[in-house]
């Protein structure tokens, strides 16, 4: 019996699904994720006065996850799948990375989740806090990266670093988007 082109990234989904789910449950009820939350951001807050290398590594960190360089990826990804011909995997690329960018708007505002705030900030943000548009988008467009190359590579060596490459990018991220939150940013 054949596999099915989706099995592969239906682990992965589902695990990150029920992550996600757990995180939103954590932060709707308030209890001791948000406490743990609350906690952190005043350490890391008083920590990053004393760190400037690392707030400079995950500045450049976070900058995989921008909105200009995910865009750019996107276009680039899309434009070389129209010239190859790959309808299925063009929709699919389309789907997956507009569909994130809307799904997190909606998110966003289903939970208007605010900022916290600082004296003095590095970065200023106005969006919500929940979800982190750059850490979700960065997990949709370098996992489907990922994916793609799944699909499409026999070794096993170049899936591999692959799939570990898009999942540091996109840890990385993340934890550039909480470190930069919350010790760096003032919230509007």
């Amino acid at each position: 019996m054949g596999r099915h082109p989706a099995a592969p990234g239906l682990l992965p989904t589902t695990g990150c699904s029920c992550l996600f789910i757990t995180l939103t449950i954590g932060v709707v009820t308030g209890g001791p994720l948000v406490r743990f939350d609350r906690s952190m951001a005043e350490v890391l807050h008083t920590y990053a006065s004393d760190a400037s290398g690392l707030t400079y590594f995950f500045h450049i960190v976070s900058i995989l996850g921008s909105l200009e360089v995910l865009a750019l990826v996107g276009v680039l990804v899309a434009v070389t799948l129209l010239v190859r011909s790959s309808c299925l995997a063009f929709a699919a690329w389309l789907v997956a990375v507009l569909g994130g960018e809307v799904l997190n708007l909606l998110i966003k505002d289903l939970f208007a989740r605010p900022r916290p705030s600082f004296e003095r900030p590095m970065v200023v943000e106005t969006s919500y806090s929940f979800p982190s548009g750059q850490a979700m988008e960065s997990l949709v467009v370098y996992g489907m990266l990922a994916y793609f190359t799944v699909l499409t590579r026999r070794s096993q060596r170049a899936r591999g670093v692959s799939v570990g490459g898009a999942a540091l990018i996109v840890v990385l991220i993340g934890l550039s988007r909480v470190y930069l939150d919350e010790c760096c940013v003032v919230w509007e």
